[in-house]
């Protein structure tokens, strides 16, 4: 499979200490593109530079709900410098999840950044899936929202997580699909490497391909230390992958 990107928040913690270092050894890893999760003070200018010199492209990145409502110049200065395409919302806090309020900001947000070149998109967990199916926060998220522009970055992992079959999600959302988050699923529940858990993978991509998906990102959000080997392995099976 190709081309294969990282989401940043896996290797939060190596990318903390040595960020530049880090974007070289995504590269020499093999990967072909990152999702950036940094704060809109860090520095974007060396970030984008760097990436341009080793050739490690940077499709989307990650922006929260409150950055998007009172920031939205700086967010989209950061898509520009790290050459962007997509702006994802990750993650609503417990605290602000008024839905209401929730969709209008992200439908606001992305009538803006739409306007100036760039697509966006909500990444969910499984909270959204809590509750009477038609009234659940992801299904409000995907009734309410003009489909010219909010998309939808799908994470395998907590697709199952929240009770869902992830095939399906991703057939029903054909045409609204543009980014999926690759991790696995162990039996109890946990998360783990790619190809080492029990999701259907080559079914799996090969769904999100046909229903619009444009880019693919590993991701673990606790991958044991040193971190490297996580993410090495996830890459490799994917590659091994048709």
């Amino acid at each position: 499979m190709k081309p294969v990107g990282l989401q940043l928040y896996t290797l939060r913690k190596p990318f903390r200490d040595d960020p530049l270092g880090c974007l070289s050894k995504i590269k020499e890893t093999g990967y072909d593109s990152v999702e950036f999760a940094a704060p809109l003070n860090a520095d974007f200018k060396s970030f984008g530079e760097h990436m341009k010199k080793i050739g490690l492209d940077c499709p989307s990145a990650h922006v929260g709900l409150s950055d998007m409502a009172a920031n939205p110049d700086a967010v989209l200065a950061m898509a520009r410098t790290l050459g962007c395409r997509f702006i994802v919302m990750p993650f609503v806090m417990p605290d602000q999840r008024d839905w209401k309020k929730v969709i209008a900001t992200l439908t606001a947000f992305a009538r803006r950044a739409t306007d100036e070149g760039y697509r966006v998109a909500y990444h969910h967990h499984d909270f959204e899936f809590e509750g009477a199916r038609g009234a659940r926060p992801f299904d409000l998220l995907v009734g309410e929202t003009d489909p010219a522009l909010v998309h939808f970055e799908l994470d395998l992992y907590w697709l199952k997580k929240g009770g869902e079959d992830p095939k399906a999600v991703i057939e029903n959302l054909k045409g609204r699909v543009k980014l999926i988050h690759l991790k696995d699923y162990v039996a109890d529940g946990s998360m783990t490497d790619v190809g080492s858990g029990t999701l259907d993978f080559p079914a799996l991509i090969e769904a999100a391909k046909a229903s619009g998906a444009e880019y693919f990102f590993v991701e673990h959000d606790f991958p044991p230390e040193p971190y490297w080997p996580s993410v090495t392995s996830s890459l490799q099976y994917l590659r091994g992958l048709r």
